[in-house]
């Protein structure tokens, strides 16, 4: 049986490689749809073992619930089995360019069969991980019990942590028996309400982070107002290629990382005007909405509920039933952080953008739900904005240079054995910026 050292290394290398093969699938050209839908499995896969590191950092080996992790890292067993799938996209959409030494994505050369069967061999191991992440909330109420129970009685003390293993191992055999179908069915409720994986495009975007940029505007006045004061909306503009996108992504991490150790509910959504189509104010408030549900399983039913009602019409909700369920998401949770990348870029046609920012301020009344906004200086979002709080987003000189430190492996030999040259290149490229950050990517 795999050690708790094997386990946790296992699935570091599964983040780090499903993160590559997503890298790999948005860089396919034309990519077709079985290929959009392998890389949304791929990132779902993704959050889910990212939740089960978490779980890995936090708990100890002697735990029940370590019985059940310990089932997924046995050779051939789940996590070697989603290597292999996750090798197998990987080896079709690149290969090694031996004389330039540079990675040459190829186009998309998987037959439906095969997709077919990397498909449902993901949703079976996503089936698995779940059971195990569901299985460590099952053991943490049994412990609550427990400890509820100790004062009263010696005999239930020294008794209820076998009947715990005794019931995780029960748990066990009979969720893998129905929780496939179970989740089969969530993820089809969770699709149909909203097609739109914005968790994946915030993982595209913080990958591409380099480290230790962004940290001015978390330290920032504005920032930590937004977060503790009695500012409710926080607005970002900056120019074209501030790096507006890439700061939201930083907050969004940020935000993200501390909802993991509190009953906090974060959401977001990017912007885009080659996707105006898709992103009405319905779409777009149902995406928040999903995102919300999905890390409160109680709200699960009142959408499955919406799913019957409308799907056997085929028709979608009205945008006062998804409003209606996104306040009530909303109260789950103590606070709630939502982020708006490129409202700019958001459709007004039919006055959707302002329609978009009304129903985000009466979301606003009366919960304790604050909203942040990256737009480009666009008179009429400023005056949307007059009151709120304003920190304008800008390349700093500290980020450009720490940018610019990261890609001097990239510059001729000449330059990265030169410290005065390399000191000169960064300097040159930080005064040339000014403010764009978009300008030293270039």
């Amino acid at each position: 049986m795999a050690d708790p050292l094997s386990i946790t290394a296992s699935v570091i290398a599964i983040l780090q490689l499903t993160g590559e093969v997503i890298k790999c699938l948005n860089d396919v050209k034309d990519a077709p749809e079985e290929c959009r839908q392998c890389r949304k499995e791929a990132a779902s896969l993704l959050t889910l073992f990212y939740r089960l590191d978490d779980h890995l950092q936090d708990g100890r080996s002697n735990e029940p619930w370590y019985r059940v992790v310990r089932s997924l890292a046995v050779p051939d067993g789940p996590i070697d089995q989603c290597k292999q799938v996750l090798e197998q996209l990987r080896s079709k959409v690149m290969i090694e360019n031996r004389a330039h030494k540079l990675r040459t994505m190829l186009l998309w050369k998987f037959s439906k069969a095969e997709v077919a069967s990397i498909l449902a061999r993901m949703e079976h191991l996503k089936s698995l991980v779940s059971i195990a992440l569901e299985m460590d909330h099952f053991v943490d109420t049994l412990h609550i019990s427990n400890q509820a129970i100790k004062d009263d009685s010696t005999f239930m003390r020294d008794t209820i942590p076998t009947l715990q293993e005794d019931l995780v191992a029960v748990r066990d055999v009979q969720s893998l028996q129905w929780d496939a179908q179970k989740l089969q069915k969530y993820h089809t409720v969770m699709d149909w309400l909203s097609p739109t994986d914005f968790p994946a495009q915030q993982h595209d975007v913080i990958t591409r982070r380099q480290e230790g940029t962004g940290q001015w505007f978390l330290n920032s006045p504005e920032f930590t107002d937004w977060l503790q004061g009695s500012g409710k909306t926080l607005f970002c503009p900056g120019i074209p290629g501030a790096g507006k996108t890439m700061i939201a992504a930083i907050a969004i991490d940020h935000l993200s990382n501390v909802a993991r150790s509190e009953n906090i509910g974060v959401a977001y959504i990017f912007c885009n005007y080659k996707s105006q189509a898709d992103q009405s104010v319905n779409t777009l408030l149902a995406a928040i909405l999903k995102q919300l549900v999905q890390t409160q399983p109680v709200m699960v039913e009142q959408v499955i509920r919406l799913y019957k009602s409308h799907s056997i019409k085929r028709t979608r909700p009205s945008l006062d039933e998804i409003f209606t369920a996104l306040q009530s998401a909303c109260t789950k949770y103590s606070r709630v952080r939502i982020v708006v990348d490129a409202l700019d870029e958001c459709t007004d046609q039919e006055g959707a953008r302002s329609r978009l920012l009304a129903k985000l301020r009466e979301l606003q009344h009366g919960s304790n739900i604050r909203l942040m906004v990256t737009s480009r200086f666009i008179p009429d979002i400023e005056q949307e904005f007059r009151s709120a709080l304003k920190l304008e987003v800008r390349a700093s000189d500290e980020d450009v240079w720490r940018y610019v430190a990261g890609q001097i492996p990239r510059l001729p030999k000449c330059i990265q054995r030169d410290d005065e040259m390399k000191s000169l290149v960064q300097g040159k490229i930080v005064k040339a910026v000014d403010g764009m950050y978009m300008l030293s990517y270039l």
